[in-house]
């Protein structure tokens, strides 16, 4: 048994039980970093069974599940993915099948903790998880138990006889161009930092992540390039983290912007510095982020969604609409204005054109209209 416990004082302990059945010693230790207590526990899990013949049944899929999230996984994963990984397994795996022995683990326990989730698995409401959540653990367990059975360490994966949950394809949800400008028209006078991150967002598409990301030193105002290279991300355990590096490789790209934003841009900036000569050594200057609060530190990315949800609904939009929604109507309006698949699959940071098209490109009911105009202009009988 492993887990890692958060303190009052936001430090973290790890506890994990070592030794053969009938022989099992408790350890501890307090950490500053949660890293730092995964790669303990994953320490001791290793070097309990370097050299020695691994009885599986002494192992539980807790303790291998740490250890394959941070032997195997953690190398080649986002930062925000390992951390969404972690969460997931601590959130629903570890309390309940995650105490069960490896290699005693059946189709039969994998289909019964999927019911139970099903029903009642739900930590903030009550009742049971969406089919979307569901898949997304599926596919973790799947990936864990793979991975062991490559190992040797179990018979075989019995996930393999589990038929994994499908959730209903969520499409994209875009504002048409009328509810764009009425958006904008709402908050031009009143929130200029709302207005300004909403205008910036659907002429570039960028993720939130992304933007309040960006410092002023990756804009070039003179070429009007933006260079995406960090994010801010809020991490399992730890808080809101500036993070070198992007969601994926084709993430890291450069954006071309227009001179309306870069004026648009300039003018955010002499209130940014406006701010700054207030405040003075009260200013945060360890960063120079462009999207920040007045005092220059770091805007929770729920407290942007916030923002941005208050200003549809005073513009009297769907409530369906958020902040990623301003994203997708980037790439529907561009489509549909006939810029190129291959420059907006760029702009989104995109890695296939496939990727861009089946989100985008399909759903777009105005376009099917203007292939449907042009018919009836090209028949005449």
């Amino acid at each position: 048994m492993a887990h890692i416990k958060k303190l009052n004082t936001g430090k973290f302990k790890a506890i994990i039980e070592t030794g053969k059945t009938g022989q099992r010693k408790r350890r501890t230790k307090t950490f500053d970093e949660k890293r730092k207590a995964e790669s303990w526990i994953a320490t001791l899990i290793t070097e309990q069974n370097q050299g020695i013949y691994v009885n599986p049944t002494e192992m539980t899929l807790s303790e291998w599940m740490y250890r394959y999230l941070f032997k195997h996984k953690k190398p080649n994963l986002a930062t925000t993915t390992y951390d969404t990984y972690m969460s997931r397994f601590e959130a629903y795996i570890k309390e309940d099948i995650g105490q069960l022995p490896l290699q005693r683990i059946t189709s039969f326990h994998i289909e019964d903790f999927l019911a139970r989730l099903r029903e009642n698995g739900s930590i903030r409401n009550k009742g049971g998880l969406s089919e979307n959540t569901l898949k997304k653990i599926y596919v973790l367990l799947n990936q864990t138990l793979k991975k062991a059975d490559q190992l040797n360490l179990i018979k075989i994966n019995p996930c393999n006889s589990i038929d994994s949950p499908q959730p209903k394809k969520k499409e994209a949800v875009a504002m048409s161009e009328d509810e764009l400008n009425k958006l904008l028209e709402t908050v031009k006078e009143n929130d200029k930092f709302i207005y300004v991150f909403i205008k910036f967002a659907v002429n570039t598409g960028m993720r939130k992540s992304e933007i309040l990301g960006l410092e002023w030193p990756d804009l070039d105002l003179k070429r009007g390039v933006v260079n995406i290279k960090k994010r801010l991300i809020v991490k399992h355990g730890e808080g809101i983290k500036h993070e070198r590096g992007t969601k994926n490789e084709s993430s890291k790209r450069q954006i071309k912007i227009s001179s309306k934003i870069i004026s648009l841009l300039k003018d955010h900036k002499k209130r940014q510095l406006e701010y700054q000569l207030q405040l003075g050594k009260e200013y945060y200057n360890n960063k120079d982020f462009i999207f920040c609060r007045p005092d220059g530190k770091p805007y929770y990315p729920t407290t942007i969604n916030n923002f941005v949800n208050k200003a549809y609904k005073k513009a009297n939009l769907s409530d369906e609409y958020n902040t990623h929604t301003l994203r997708h109507t980037f790439a529907t309006l561009a489509l549909r204005h006939n810029v190129p698949i291959e420059i907006v699959k760029d702009m989104l940071g995109h890695s296939k054109v496939s990727t861009t098209d089946s989100i985008y490109n399909h759903n777009d009911t105005e376009v099917h209209k203007k292939a449907n105009d042009i018919m009836d202009n090209i028949i005449h009988a």
